[in-house]
């Protein structure tokens, strides 16, 4: 899912977790993750749906959505919100710029060019959402009534959307009609709506975003827990092109917003004491673990990697121990036996050594 977009007609009603159109993108979504390119039962759980919200008691809302911004800030529905969008987009079609005609300079109205607000996206980490299942499940365990429960969750939950708005308007500029909370999709995103073209139809703000991406904003932020792959220096050359564009000192906009809720997110975390800390340390574990496994199981799954496992394992089997041999014959895919033979390696390899976090050491330092 892209972190940026304009919003058109269709991504205004989209920015509606309750609307049609949210739940016929999220469906598609699901479907397009659900597709398997080779053909070998999986039988792990959508990797995207692990992280979900588990507040199935509380009777959450979908989104919570807000106009304006700082004391300006009104909560509304989820309907209202997206009139309010509409009305907005409608409004700010057109600005005023001035022109020189002669000697003379003067106040000409221009059409704007595609829609006139944008939304940027703000995705909590995985283990920051393993940390909240967690925090939920252990509140029920206590004997917290749900209404409570669910306070407590929104109490938590929007100073992290009030951050990044508020570092959003800083960095940028640019007018915020409004923002929003989405808590339905496998991980909660506040969102910033934003225009170059304020209520008074005059031009504010950066012209341009300076983004790098949501896949490079992913590998930043798992770098910063050690979980980065340490062969894969594609973060790297993606930060090294963001910098021959914009400059060595710029630091993308999206990777702000991200670096800005996750600060804010530990703060609140360790507001709430030592003891919450570690288990916010045992969900970056949790998630460290989960992330070396499902990387290894995504590479073994390629067609590619199939055909050299299957030369591999013809080749290897007899040198193998006669244990490990037993197992590989109840094995009935490559993905298996890779698994048996990776358990037994595992068995005798050294500890891991720390990771040397190198890739994104420049930009920690503007940061």
């Amino acid at each position: 899912m892209s972190l940026r977009r304009q919003l058109d007609a269709k991504g205004i009603r989209h920015s509606n977790a309750d609307s049609e159109t949210h739940a016929r993108d999220v469906a598609a979504r699901s479907r397009q993750r659900g597709t398997a390119w080779i053909p070998e039962t999986v039988n792990d759980p959508n990797p995207a749906s692990v992280f979900k919200l588990r507040g199935d008691d509380l009777n959450l809302p979908k989104g919570i959505y807000f106009t304006g911004i700082g004391k300006d800030e009104k909560s509304v529905a989820g309907v209202d919100f997206e009139k309010h969008l509409a009305a907005a987009n409608w409004e700010r079609r057109f600005h005023y710029a001035p022109m020189k005609r002669g000697d003379k300079v003067s106040m000409v109205r221009r059409k704007s060019n595609g829609p006139a607000i944008g939304e940027t996206i703000v995705n909590l980490a995985p283990w920051q959402m393993l940390w909240i299942n967690a925090e939920l499940a252990r509140w029920e365990k206590a004997g917290i009534s749900f209404e409570d429960r669910k306070e407590m969750l929104f109490a938590f939950l929007d100073p992290l959307r009030k951050t990044v708005v508020s570092v959003f308007a800083e960095k940028t500029g640019r007018d915020v009609p409004g923002s929003y909370l989405h808590l339905d999709s496998n991980k909660i995103h506040p969102a910033i709506i934003s225009s170059r073209t304020n209520s008074n139809n005059q031009l504010v703000g950066e012209k341009y975003l300076r983004t790098i991406g949501p896949w490079s904003v992913a590998q930043y932020r798992i770098s910063q827990i050690g979980a980065a792959d340490p062969a894969d220096n594609r973060l790297q050359q993606n930060l090294e092109r963001f910098r021959e564009r914009h400059g060595r000192d710029c630091v993308p906009l999206d990777i702000q917003l991200h670096v800005a809720l996750d600060k804010k997110f530990a703060e609140q975390v360790a507001a709430t004491g030592a003891d919450a800390l570690k288990r916010f340390e045992m969900a970056k574990k949790e998630y460290r673990g989960w992330k070396e496994k499902n990387r290894k199981e995504a590479v073994l799954r390629s067609p590619s990697s199939q055909r050299i496992a299957w030369d591999v394992i013809r080749l290897v089997s007899p040198l193998l121990p006669p244990q490990v041999q037993a197992t590989l014959r109840l094995a009935h895919t490559a993905v298996q036996v890779i698994q048996v033979i990776s358990a037994a390696l595992d068995a005798f390899a050294p500890p891991p050594q720390p990771q040397q976090q190198t890739q994104t050491r420049e930009i920690d330092k503007v940061l």
